[in-house]
């Protein structure tokens, strides 16, 4: 049940509301507004490599948080937030929309996220806005203006009061030692759907920040051959951090364009996740929504790349399966379509299903949509002919 419906509708590009309409019908202005309510449940991954559920469950309960594990998948659990009107006193601060979205869910404000802080010094009490001049969190400043302009550095305001309630669990001794991951619960099914084994050669072609291959890790109890790639060596290194935060083993990150992986290198897997970068218009709640429908036909011309290089190194009889945490047609079933035609993969059924069937003819694929699921999200399963 979503939590403060919002009272203004988002504004989107003609052609990307026409494009959401077709696809939406009927449901499309409670979809639109999905978008920018505040979820009930924000889901982490326990890391069963580390801890057990009820373990951490427990924990969090007795810290005064109000948690719950998932009833059908047992590495995850969520948190209820709670609700608060953030008032605008002080000294106000403007962060960008992506940095806003994360202060809303307790995230502290880091200084590349600001952009405007004038007169700003440390120890100041503030309140953070997005660019419309929404309160979505408090807290005490850590930098002076002229220190988070010039050097872009650390955390510009600690956030002491967040939109949802919610601390900033980054912050908590749980994430410090690898006992939770921070995931949606789409995110942490897609590994369940990929179904890894002890024993398999398994790729992920978009293995930064390294969620995904550090859940693939704690699926097959490190007896697998993991390999990710990222062609960005820095998300490479944050990768390599969360990997042995988690206790990660038997893996090796590359940096390399994995769009040429089937090119590049001599590799044949059993499995192969392609997670790649989308127009990401499932992540809520929204602030605005700035995607075009060029963005949306540029993400998918892109992802198209990925599908090819996974067919190209996947062995006869193994398994692909594709991602995104978007809900548009043209980066979900339209991509689908096309690697069924033209790349030698065929959809078949997944296992968990707990979303809704997505629009392809045979409805194989399985999509969360933000008005019944409260995240928009879309997960398809080959198998290589």
């Amino acid at each position: 049940m979503l939590l403060e419906l919002p009272e203004r509708q988002l504004q989107l590009d003609p052609e990307l509301d026409h494009s959401l309409r077709e696809i939406y019908g009927k449901r499309i202005n409670k979809v639109l507004s999905a978008m920018q309510a505040m979820p009930s449940r924000y889901y982490f991954r326990i890391n069963t490599l580390k801890t057990d559920r009820d373990i951490v469950i427990q924990s969090m309960t007795a810290d005064g948080l109000r948690a719950e594990p998932h009833n059908h998948l047992k590495d995850a659990g969520f948190l209820h937030p709670c609700p608060s009107r953030i008032e605008t006193d002080g000294n106000v601060v403007e962060a960008d929309r992506v940095a806003a979205e994360s202060v809303q869910l307790g995230a502290h404000l880091y200084a590349p996220g600001v952009k405007r802080c004038h007169g700003l010094r440390p120890g100041m009490k503030v309140t953070v806005v997005d660019g419309t001049g929404t309160p979505v969190g408090s807290g005490i400043s850590h930098q002076s203006e002229t220190s988070v302009l010039t050097y872009r550095q650390g955390v510009a305001i600690e956030i002491r009061h967040s939109r949802t309630g919610l601390p900033s669990i980054m912050e908590t001794l749980w994430y410090a030692d690898g006992q939770i991951h921070l995931q949606s619960l789409p995110a942490t099914l897609t590994s369940h759907v990929l179904d890894p084994k002890p024993g398999e050669t398994i790729v992920d072609l978009n293995c930064a920040p390294g969620g995904k291959t550090s859940h693939i890790s704690q699926l097959t109890r490190n007896q697998a051959r993991i390999i990710g790639f990222d062609r960005n060596k820095h998300k490479i290194q944050k990768a390599e951090e969360l990997m042995h935060r988690m206790g990660c083993a038997n893996y090796q990150l590359i940096s390399h364009d994995s769009r040429y992986v089937h090119l590049d290198y001599n590799i044949k897997a059993d499995r192969v996740l392609v997670d790649p970068p989308c127009t990401a218009l499932g992540v809520i709640p929204k602030l605005a929504i700035e995607t075009t429908m060029r963005n949306v036909e540029n993400s998918a011309d892109y992802q198209k790349q990925f599908l090819t290089a996974a067919s190209g190194i996947t062995k006869k009889g193994g398994t692909v399966v594709y991602s995104v945490c978007t809900i548009s047609k043209e980066e979900c079933e339209d991509t689908v379509a096309l690697a069924e035609k033209e790349l030698g993969l065929k959809l078949e059924e997944q296992t968990p299903f707990l979303g809704e069937a997505g629009f392809d003819p045979d409805h194989l694929t399985q999509r969360f949509n933000p008005d019944i699921h409260e995240t928009g999200y879309f997960i398809a399963r080959f198998i290589k002919n």
